[in-house]
């Protein structure tokens, strides 16, 4: 899974921040603090590595509509005394899905170098390697993948690099480019008339897939989901996927309540459509001979059974994340942005526990933007009652404050031809962010940010105040 992302001269980003990702990580902050630009970097991301450009990044898909790259840039890295022309990035992974032993051991022969030879008009290519049996232990690598791109009108100029290391350090694996006109974000295969360089190519991607898994694999619920239908029709839906706004969330539900082999995450999804939205007993039935499908729940206060449709608008919002979450594979992260959107401050909490389960149970790591302190005050109960592991939570508190770069900085060559400036040492303001660990007994390490969690408090005491003036 995904660790940590930094960057910076991006979107709301001037400063470097940097996001520390845990199996259950939650986002918190104002409103236009940056936490969207993190969650639309990572859409970028995805669309990059599923489009057939052959861009660099891919500003405008199906996943995220940035518009062009230029209009990316920080606002005030473009006018001194900030000008700074490029966006940075670094991301760390950590992953227990590394090419076999064998194409390990092969792309270590292969890095050695000197496998290709010339006798004559012949070329011979020799490759020895141990050829490794399975191992039920898999070890777990870690990758770095950095770059830096430049703000111009077209993907030309700066650098881009992966390096990893697993099986206790013994392995490595590094591919680097300058020339971002000839290559795209993990992809670094060129045509080239070096051998060599072919089957080094051919041996790399064997890693480059696996790491393309982790951006491609996420799945993403925005902020606003579509209203519950009250028939679907089923058959036509994307393979594990509700849609980013949930359009497909009912007609996904309608297959696995249907289907008694998907019992487990019918089981899922009835729990929480209970505990949190106050919908009991979901039933599917097909009606008008067979081709569409009504979906049923009995409202636990009156016993009235409803079409899930007649149901409160919060059934709506939530109902596709439990869908969502049900159909996920250990590993994949889930992506939400306002999850207790339409729902009651006790309903927020059972979401809550629901992301806990989510990784305890199914190992499905979470990412939340979240304006609700209630998600957040149920996972700490739970570390407080050790149900959770503290070290499974992260909270990344986005804020205004201080942002600074290194006094001294390497100019590359094409920076020094263009003549473009790079921004003083010094400290300005900026987006900044907090990583926060959550203590065993439940408290955040380095104290609440009243911004998020005291306003309720101390309006109440300021208005208590004016009642005894």
């Amino acid at each position: 899974m995904i660790t940590n992302i930094r960057l910076s001269n991006f979107r709301a980003f001037q400063s470097a921040v940097d996001v520390r990702l845990r199996p259950i990580t939650v986002l918190i902050g104002k409103n236009s603090s940056g936490k969207s630009s993190l969650i639309k970097f990572l859409l970028m991301l995805r669309q990059t590595l599923e489009s057939p450009s052959d861009q660099f990044f891919v500003t405008e898909g199906k996943d995220v509509k940035l518009g062009t790259w230029l209009d990316l840039r920080h606002t005030n890295t473009r006018k001194g005394p900030y000008t700074d022309s490029d966006f940075r990035y670094h991301i760390r992974i950590e992953t227990e899905d590394l090419p076999l032993p064998q194409f390990q051991a092969m792309w270590q022969a292969v890095s050695a170098g000197q496998f290709v030879s010339s006798e004559g008009d012949k070329i011979r290519v020799n490759l020895e390697f141990a050829k490794e049996s399975l191992k039920s232990d898999s070890p777990k690598g870690q990758f770095e993948i950095n770059g830096r791109v430049h703000y111009g009108k077209e993907f030309k100029y700066g650098t881009h690099e992966v390096v990893g290391r697993w099986n206790h350090q013994t392995g490595s694996f590094q591919q680097k480019a300058s020339n971002l006109k000839r290559t795209g974000f993990l992809r670094f295969a060129e045509r080239t008339d070096s051998v060599g360089k072919l089957v080094a190519g051919v041996a790399a991607e064997q890693f480059l897939e696996t790491l393309r898994r982790e951006f491609i694999s996420p799945k993403y619920l925005s902020p606003i989901r579509v209203e519950s239908q009250r028939v679907v029709q089923t058959g036509s839906t994307p393979v594990r996927d509700v849609g980013q706004k949930g359009e497909f969330a009912i007609p996904h539900l309608a297959e696995i309540l249907q289907d008694p082999e998907r019992g487990d995450q019918a089981a899922f999804i009835r729990k929480y459509a209970a505990s949190v939205a106050k919908v009991e007993g979901l039933t599917a039935q097909r009606r008008f001979a067979k081709m569409l499908t009504e979906i049923k729940g009995r409202n636990p206060e009156t016993q009235a059974d409803c079409l899930l449709a007649d149901f409160g608008f919060g059934v709506s919002q939530s109902l596709p994340i439990f869908v969502q979450a049900a159909m996920h594979r250990p590993g994949e992260l889930l992506v939400v942005e306002q999850p207790e959107a339409q729902l009651h401050p006790t309903a927020q909490l059972e979401l809550g526990s629901m992301f806990a389960e989510l990784w305890q149970e199914r190992r499905v790591p979470s990412l939340l933007e979240t304006h609700s302190p209630n998600i957040l005050l149920r996972l700490r109960k739970l570390i407080s009652k050790g149900e959770l592991k503290a070290s499974d939570v992260s909270v990344a508190f986005f804020d205004l404050g201080k942002g600074s770069r290194p006094s001294k900085q390497p100019l590359d060559d094409y920076v020094e031809k263009l003549g473009v400036g790079i921004e003083p040492a010094g400290r300005f303001p900026a987006v900044v962010v907090k990583n926060l660990d959550i203590n065993p007994d439940g408290s955040l390490e380095k104290g609440l940010p009243m911004e998020f969690f005291g306003a309720d408090i101390r309006e109440a005491l300021d208005f208590g105040k004016e009642q005894n003036d």
